[in-house]
């Protein structure tokens, strides 16, 4: 009896569910209770921060594109000792890779490895940015949907005590909240998992960029300083 009235409360629920798309979204939102609520923020928060740092990995990625002509000049006047006409060359780029390059150069006599592991370590770290905010957004959304399932189980305790087992009808709102909060956790975390391991991926091709090319350009350096010291006892 009880399955056969469970059965036939989801088809009258059913039929009587709204025909739009927005409408049984909203109505599907309501029936999952308040804990909806903070799941629908980790959503739109995670979301916001796959966006915004998509763009600034982008944006990163062209300008050192674009000013790819620029860095390898820099790094070949850097050889040849002509250090300050290297950092004329690309003092103006707005590509990270120049901006490390340069300032190192600027400090070259104060600290030169130094300043070069600083520089490219504050550029990681600003791609590196909001990326703990995904990683949060990926565990909580989960645990808010496990809470909603207990929260949902709880009501239909409470339902079932009020009006008896012979009239299970008003357990199923209970049912609903427990699968839908449930279902919502996990769809945000898949959702925020996909841009994560995509970004914490483009962070490691980075770093072994930045390695590569700061090797290159200590070694160029070095090549520079020992030009200029074997032509000054020439004159």
């Amino acid at each position: 009896m009880y399955t056969v009235a469970f059965v036939s409360l989801l088809a009258q629920t059913a039929g009587a569910a709204p025909k739009g798309l927005f409408d049984h979204a909203f109505e599907t939102f309501r029936l999952g209770g308040p804990v909806m609520w903070p799941i629908l923020f980790c959503s739109l928060m995670g979301l916001t921060v796959a966006i915004e740092r998509l763009f600034a990995y982008w944006k990163y990625n062209t300008a050192n594109f674009c000013f790819r002509k620029k860095q390898e000049t820099l790094i070949a006047l850097t050889r040849e000792g002509k250090f300050e006409e290297a950092i004329e060359v690309a003092k103006d780029a707005e590509a990270p890779i120049c901006r490390i390059l340069v300032k190192t150069l600027r400090n070259r006599e104060t600290g030169f490895g130094e300043t070069l592991q600083a520089a490219s370590q504050l550029e990681l770290d600003h791609l590196r940015r909001s990326l703990s905010v995904l990683d949060t957004t990926i565990t909580v959304a989960p645990m808010l949907g496990i809470l909603g399932t207990v929260t949902g189980i709880i009501n239909t305790f409470n339902m079932l005590n009020a009006s008896g087992i012979e009239n299970p009808t008003g357990a199923t709102v209970g049912i609903a909240e427990a699968l839908i909060t449930t279902a919502a956790g996990l769809i945000v975390a898949i959702g925020c998992l996909f841009p994560f391991n995509f970004l914490v991926a483009q962070i490691k091709r980075r770093t072994t960029e930045l390695e590569q090319v700061g090797h290159q350009f200590e070694v160029a350096f070095n090549a520079g300083c020992k030009r200029l010291a074997d032509v000054k006892p020439a004159e």
